[in-house]
């Protein structure tokens, strides 16, 4: 699967979001109080007070009333009577306006009616997360991204991508993690070699605690490719975690040599230091 495509990677702005740039983990906790991630029973979600969703028609319509280029606002009101949806998108990409972009990119799918279309408008939504402004807009795009992937698994019910896309989605709106953990784990148990899901299983785990079993999933995929740098990197937050810092500064030494980008190296840098301290 391409990374850049599992935003959810909704889940990207909980766990993956970008190669190194991750949050706060949890410290050790007691495991046989945690929740279950691993196989047997699997509690549901804890559930959390659901916040309000953005009102997204009452948004476009303070949108549409604030433009102030002539052309573009008589663009709006004749694709829209004419439900042009991708021609609307392209109006609200020259305004900036990214939450009625998410909006009309479900529309255009529901229109195509294909996979791939709700496929494209969940990691859209998806994205949107890292960025969203408010709990409502999170709310809104999280339940947009679960709505897509679900509709996408609907017409294609195999794709095991697709299965971890909304996996991802079920985390990142937060109110049942654990339908997201459970979607994993019949994918790891099907097939441990499933890189994605032990990742993204493996982050949980850090998450929620579970240092082990989260220790156990990193060093899986790099017995698979030694040259991970997203597990390089969360094995030795892991460890850090764990109060090894000698094991996790030799895995960021390691991360640092599997990475290009500047900006990745210096944060694996500036990590390093922080251990050191």
């Amino acid at each position: 699967m391409r990374r850049n495509q599992i935003i959810v990677v909704g889940f990207c702005a909980v766990l993956l979001v970008g190669l190194y740039f991750f949050g706060k983990t949890n410290k050790p906790k007691d495991e046989s109080k945690a929740p279950v991630a691993d196989g047997g029973h699997m509690p549901q979600g804890q559930a959390q007070e659901a916040p309000e969703a953005l009102n997204i028609e009452a948004y476009i319509s303070d949108v549409n009333l604030k433009v102030t280029d002539t052309l573009i606002k008589k663009n709006i009101e004749k694709f829209s009577q004419s439900r042009s949806y991708r021609e609307l998108i392209q109006q609200y990409q020259k305004l900036d306006k990214p939450l009625a972009i998410a909006y009309y990119s479900i529309k255009l799918a529901e229109t195509e009616h294909k996979a791939d279309a709700f496929v494209g408008a969940g990691d859209y939504n998806s994205m949107l997360l890292q960025t969203a402004p408010d709990e409502k807009a999170r709310k809104y795009l999280s339940t947009n991204a679960i709505d897509c992937y679900r509709k996408a698994l609907d017409m294609d019910t195999s794709n095991t991508e697709n299965r971890i896309r909304l996996a991802g989605a079920y985390m990142a709106d937060g109110a049942q993690p654990m339908q997201g953990v459970g979607i994993l784990l019949d994918i790891v148990r099907k097939d441990s070699n499933n890189v994605d899901a032990q990742l993204m299983l493996g982050k949980f785990g850090l998450i929620s605690g579970q240092i082990d079993k989260a220790i156990a999933r990193f060093e899986k995929i790099l017995y698979l490719q030694p040259q991970n740098s997203e597990a390089l990197f969360m094995l030795a937050q892991a460890y850090t975690n764990k109060g090894e810092k000698k094991k996790a500064l030799e895995l960021l030494e390691k991360c640092k040599k599997t990475v290009k980008d500047p900006e990745a190296k210096k944060e694996i840098e500036r990590t390093i230091e922080n251990i050191k301290k």
